[in-house]
């Protein structure tokens, strides 16, 4: 059984992130907002340009969540709190940590708390619940 403790750390960098992805995350999710691509719009809305999808930011942190616990894993739950818009261009560097380790029946559950930056600007916060099976 792999051995985790409390206070390990693992990490992922995604990006840079494109408007390309932005637009086949559109329609993949069915959120065709025109925040997320259409600059003008984004702009008179005061964003200061287009933003991605909070979701595909939430997603990467998923996909740091899968790829640290291997595909025998099962992750229960990731939540996030979103801080600061992602943009195109930007480099989503994502850093979890091992916050409790407990025991079930069918092997252990173990809680993760995350969070994202692109350099040194704060965009998502959140946690996840891995269950490794026995």
């Amino acid at each position: 059984m792999r051995r985790i403790e409390v206070g390990d750390s693992f990490d992922l960098t995604k990006g840079p992130v494109t408007t390309v992805q932005l637009a086949m995350y559109a329609g993949a999710s069915g959120d065709f907002n025109r925040i997320h691509y259409d600059l003008p719009f984004a702009q008179e809305a005061g964003l200061g340009g287009v933003i991605a999808h909070g979701m595909l930011t939430m997603g990467f942190a998923a996909e740091m969540l899968a790829a640290w616990a291997g595909p025998t894993a099962l992750i229960r739950r990731v939540g996030a709190n979103f801080k600061s818009p992602v943009r195109p261009g930007d480099n989503v560097m994502l850093r979890g940590t091992v916050t409790g380790v407990a025991p079930q029946d069918r092997g252990r559950v173990v809680t993760v708390s995350y969070a994202g930056h692109v350099a040194d600007r704060e965009v998502i916060a959140g946690e996840g619940a891995v269950l490794f099976p026995a």
